[in-house]
């Protein structure tokens, strides 16, 4: 029987201890997730607060230097800057492959169509994939053959190398671009919505030296005058 009541005695105290180190574990562990939570917060607005800069400090540079995109698909000015959410985030690979056997024929006959780096010693390639341009007479140069795939890519002339940067098929059109400084390129273009049925403005910011790049999508569907190519009436046409 004293032994029995012993046993019982040793079990109640193990269970109070058992259950005072689970609460003290329990307070433990809320103490720490409250503090973390309080971090969080703290942090957070600062965070934000700069991410929303930079986002704002890129829209309205690449309404300065591409005003024309922006009035083709008219992009309100006044709302340019609420529009663009950021969507996507990813790296990308910067695979090097050699160019294409005609590119530098096709870069001495259209040199606009490459966009100089600062220093010159590259340039930023959006047109020349898988497309072939034919001078005509006194006439402005057609494009005769097409590809539902883009491409983004610098092109190092001297090596005859291009990088690529980003790649998509159909559900991507990169429209135009700029040198943003010697490590930062943004390209603009269209981006199709999940069901394939409307159209909407993105910009592209490409960071060369993290290899980061940061898609920032229009929250409303792009408007084309009269459903021209941003392509054919501000690129091709002016070559």
């Amino acid at each position: 029987m004293l032994t029995d009541k012993l046993y019982k005695m040793g079990a109640c105290i193990n269970l109070t201890r058992w259950l005072g180190y689970s609460l003290l574990l329990v307070w433990l562990v809320s103490c720490q997730g409250q503090e973390e939570k309080e971090q969080t917060v703290t942090k957070h607005p600062g965070v934000a607060a700069e991410e929303e800069q930079k986002r704002i400090s890129l829209v309205q540079d690449a309404k300065q230097e591409l005003s024309d995109w922006f009035s083709f698909y008219k992009i309100d000015d006044n709302a340019a800057d609420s529009l663009f959410v950021l969507r996507e985030v990813w790296d990308t690979d910067l695979l090097t492959f050699p160019v294409a056997t005609n590119w530098h024929e096709l870069y001495k006959e259209f040199p606009k169509l490459f966009l100089p780096s600062p220093d010159k010693s590259k340039v930023l390639d959006l047109y020349s994939y898988e497309r072939v341009f034919r001078k005509r007479r006194l006439k402005k140069p057609e494009v005769t053959a097409d590809s539902p795939d883009s491409e983004v890519a610098i092109v190092d002339p001297a090596k005859g190398e291009k990088t690529r940067l980003m790649f998509c098929g159909t559900p991507c059109q990169f429209d135009d671009g700029w040198w943003r400084s010697a490590n930062e390129v943004v390209v603009v273009g269209l981006v199709q919505d999940s069901l394939g049925q409307q159209h909407y403005p993105a910009i592209w910011q490409i960071n060369l030296t993290t290899q980061e790049v940061r898609q920032y999508t229009s929250t409303t569907p792009a408007q084309p005058a009269n459903d021209k190519s941003y392509l054919q009436k501000e690129v091709f046409s002016k070559l």
